[in-house]
C-alpha cells in the first residue's frame, strides 16, 4: 500500500498502523487533517511489545472511535471478514460516514487495482491519508 500510494500520489503525507490502539491515539490529535481512512477488520493475533502481551484490536475499534466524531473524509474497508466487514459499514453509515469496501484478492492484486482507484477517487483534497 505504502509503495503504490507513493507512486500514484507522491505528495500524500502517509500514517500506517498495524493496531487499533496506536491508530486511534493519533486520530485523536489528527483526524481534523486526514483525508481519506483504509481500515482492515482483522488485524493479526497478540504479538509481543517491548516483552508484553499485545492486543492490536480489530478495524471496529477505530469505526467506534470515528463514530463518536464528527464525519471528515471517505472510509475504505478492506477486509475478507464479511461479518467484520458488515458490522464496519452498518457503524459508519449509523454515524454518517462516506465510505466503500475493498474485498481483498490474489494477495495484492487488489492493492495495485481495485484498492488504489478507490484511493484516487475518494482522496481528493489536501492533508494525510491513513
Amino acid at each position: 500500500m505504502r509503495l503504490i500510494l507513493k507512486q500514484k500520489q507522491p505528495e500524500c503525507l502517509q500514517a500506517f498502523f498495524d493496531n487499533a490502539p496506536e491508530m486511534i491515539a493519533w486520530l485523536k490529535n489528527n483526524l481534523s487533517s486526514v483525508t481519506l481512512i483504509s481500515l482492515e477488520h482483522d488485524l493479526g493475533p497478540n504479538r509481543d511489545k517491548k516483552g508484553e502481551v499485545f492486543d492490536p484490536g480489530i478495524g471496529r475499534e477505530v469505526v467506534d472511535f470515528l463514530v463518536s466524531q464528527r464525519p471528515t473524509c471517505p472510509v475504505i474497508i478492506h477486509t475478507t471478514n464479511p461479518q467484520g466487514g458488515e458490522g464496519m459499514k452498518w457503524a459508519l453509515e449509523e454515524g454518517g460516514w462516506q465510505h466503500e469496501t475493498v474485498i481483498p484478492f490474489q494477495d495484492i492484486e487488489w492493492i495495485e487495482g481495485l484498492w488504489i482507484r478507490k484511493v484516487l477517487e475518494l482522496g481528493k483534497g489536501e492533508g494525510e491519508g491513513v
